[in-house]
């Protein structure tokens, strides 16, 4: 291995041991760390020698992506405080098939969990090209909502990836 191929692993490990460390201290709201430490190198040498590499998402894309996550958040809250209050408000729930575009097995991932915070959907899992969608009322524009949100995950986490 070259001394870019170690300066790489180095820059990896660190990442791994960053990203591993913000889950423990949100999992355990800071606490434990005596246990914590081992576990976070542990996790990070296993990460380093399965050969994976840390997300490297695009700081460029990060406001565009929190804007626009945060308002469908605050609009599917809303829809539920609505629903809530009247609950004769028609729904026409469904199980539909979202088509996938990306090919970044990341965004796929990221997208198939965020999806459930937006507003009236729920992923159930992702087989090929597509992911298995419930939504609350299909008349809702939910399909170009999964859309927006699969090209601003592509745009912050796999910039290199796209053509």
């Amino acid at each position: 291995m070259g001394e870019l191929g170690g300066q790489r692993r180095w820059l990896d490990g660190l990442g791994w041991v960053a990203l591993y460390a913000l889950v423990w201290a949100l999992f355990t709201e800071g606490a434990g760390w005596t246990l914590g430490v081992p576990s976070i190198l542990l996790a990070a040498g296993l990460s380093l020698w399965l050969g994976l590499r840390p997300w490297h998402p695009s700081l460029a894309a990060l406001p565009g992506f929190l804007g626009f996550f945060l308002g469908k958040m605050a609009a599917g809250a809303w829809d539920v405080a609505l629903r809530a209050l009247h609950p004769n408000r028609p729904l026409q729930p469904a199980w539909l098939d979202y088509s996938l575009t990306s090919s970044s097995s990341q965004v796929r991932l990221v997208l198939s969990a965020l999806v459930g915070l937006l507003p009236g959907t729920l992923a159930s899992q992702v087989q090929g090209d597509r992911m298995r969608v419930h939504v609350l009322d299909e008349r809702q524009p939910w399909e170009a909502t999964v859309h927006s949100l699969e090209r601003r995950l592509e745009r912050l986490l796999a910039p290199g990836d796209r053509p």
